[in-house]
């Protein structure tokens, strides 16, 4: 299943593990959810949601053609909380897609401020469940295919003032060459510009035990 690799590098940067509990919201069309079933040697369970009934029907079937047995698909609104706890939490909301301009160029015409603005706020609904989701010594990993900071370095600062018992990653430590030029703290904004591939933005956040 073809992705960028931006996209390749957000089921990696949450490192699942063989045998742990891992919930990919906004899962469809599923290139995430079968990438992560995949590192996991499709042992244990990922439970992919998706709210839009015909979409999951298509999850389903790409899960069954990827042979990622150990997805279960789940008709939710990714905005409600879950009750089962899990190891592993990826949250890669809808965006803006201001980092894909390159095979999407009609994205450029949709975008408006008021329109990040609406989207900013249902990807903070969606990543409050999934933080209401991760396990104490969990890991969550947000992602947006995009460069607005609305969306990226300014929304997890808000999230991580309200929610206390989480903490930023370093990851920029780890990968230096996809440090943020706007944004001084440890996530990574890759630059179609400057990394041949999409644009992405990418925080992992751990919930404190």
């Amino acid at each position: 299943m073809p992705q960028s690799r931006a996209s390749m590098l957000v089921s990696r940067l949450l490192v699942p593990e063989p045998g742990e509990r891992v919930l990919d919201l906004c899962a469809a069309p599923g290139g995430k959810t079968t990438h992560l079933a995949a590192l996991m040697d499709d042992r244990e369970l990922v439970v992919a949601v998706e709210r839009h009934p015909g979409r999951a029907r298509s999850l389903e079937q790409t899960c069954a053609r990827m042979r990622a047995s150990c997805a279960r698909v789940v008709v939710d609104d990714a905005t409600e909380p879950l009750s089962e706890r899990f190891d592993r939490v990826l949250v890669d909301p809808p965006c803006s897609g201001l980092g894909t301009l390159q095979s999407r160029p009609d994205r450029r015409w949709r975008a408006s401020r008021e329109a990040i603005d609406e989207l900013a706020g249902l990807q903070l609904r969606i990543l409050a469940a999934g933080a209401a989701a991760t396990r104490p010594g969990g890991v969550l990993v947000y992602s947006v295919c995009t460069i607005s900071s609305a969306e990226s370095e300014v929304l997890i600062a808000r999230f991580l003032r309200e929610h206390r018992e989480f903490e930023a990653d370093d990851l920029v430590g780890e990968h230096p060459q996809w440090a943020n030029p706007r944004d001084s703290a440890r996530h990574l904004q890759l630059l179609p510009h400057r990394d041949g591939t999409d644009g992405f933005f990418i925080a992992r956040l751990r919930r404190g035990r």
